[in-house]
């Protein structure tokens, strides 16, 4: 840490993330956060030896699921920002300057950046990159904000009921906008290595899925919105302008996340206990 480093806390949930934690550390200490927390959830690789190797402050609660861990990480520091991050993330070297200056010109309590996956050589990869031009826009004011995203500290630790693990940003978000907190999506880009086989997809989209149905549980007036999103925003309407950029490969994948979202619907919320984040 140096002497100008920013008043922000970096959190990163993991469980067996050896292979992507050393690069992520790399990416996050080059923006030069005041603190860097490492909340594993159980690891039985070296994802935990790694971290505190890069200078982490790494605590091991167990494995509690992502809500529970997300909240470990938030309770304790005493930094006045937090930034969530995923091990398979990678900021851009002005990543935290960025993101902390346009949290405090807009008053935000919850700031998004932009998304990117980190290469394009796949179907799945491709995919996912297109989905997130159209879904991860810089917006002044939404009501949903995944991650990689940047929080007021005060606002996360004045929230004390407990966060879900499945699908915790959703329920997060649903939180702040109730308090009327604003929240919105930045121009720093991160840059994600996305699932880029059938099974890992399957598996996410079906979670989101579960997820989805658990918030409404809570939530009822939710119900009409999100259903709209997972029948018409997905399948259409972030489908039309990539293929007008030719990737024609685009509404096949948008259906797949579609038809596995809605599977995961109808199972209803479930127990999730990865504690890895899943983006919106």
């Amino acid at each position: 840490m140096s002497c100008m480093a920013h008043p922000v806390s970096v959190q990163i949930c993991t469980l067996n993330e050896a292979r992507h934690i050393g690069e992520c550390l790399e990416a996050v200490w080059a923006n030069d956060p005041a603190e860097v927390i490492v909340i594993d959830g159980g690891s039985t690789d070296a994802t935990a030896q790694i971290a505190k190797a890069q200078g982490a402050r790494v605590l091991e609660p167990g494995r509690l699921g992502l809500g529970p861990s997300r909240q470990v990480g938030y309770r304790a520091t005493e930094l006045p920002y937090s930034a969530f991050v995923d091990a398979d993330d990678r900021l851009a070297q002005d990543w935290i300057a960025v993101m902390l200056s346009e949290m405090q010109a807009g008053g935000y309590a919850a700031l998004q950046s932009s998304l990117r996956a980190v290469d394009t050589g796949t179907f799945w990869s491709r995919g996912w990159n297109e989905y997130f031009i159209e879904s991860v826009q810089p917006t002044a004011d939404t009501t949903m904000v995944g991650r990689p995203a940047m929080f007021l500290t005060s606002a996360l630790q004045s929230e004390g009921a407990e966060l879900t693990s499945l699908d915790e940003d959703t329920h997060l978000s649903g939180r702040f906008e109730l308090q009327g907190l604003r929240q919105g999506i930045g121009s720093a880009v991160a840059y994600r290595y996305v699932e880029d086989t059938w099974q890992e997809n399957t598996r996410k989209w079906q979670s989101y899925g579960r997820g989805y149905r658990g918030f409404v549980a809570e939530h009822p007036e939710r119900r009409q919105a999100l259903l709209r999103h997972m029948t018409v925003t997905i399948p259409f309407g972030r489908t039309w302008r990539p293929v007008l950029r030719g990737r024609l490969e685009q509404p096949a994948f948008s259906l797949l996340m579609t038809a596995n979202i809605l599977s995961g619907w109808l199972q209803g919320p479930g127990l999730d206990q990865t504690p890895k984040a899943a983006s919106s």
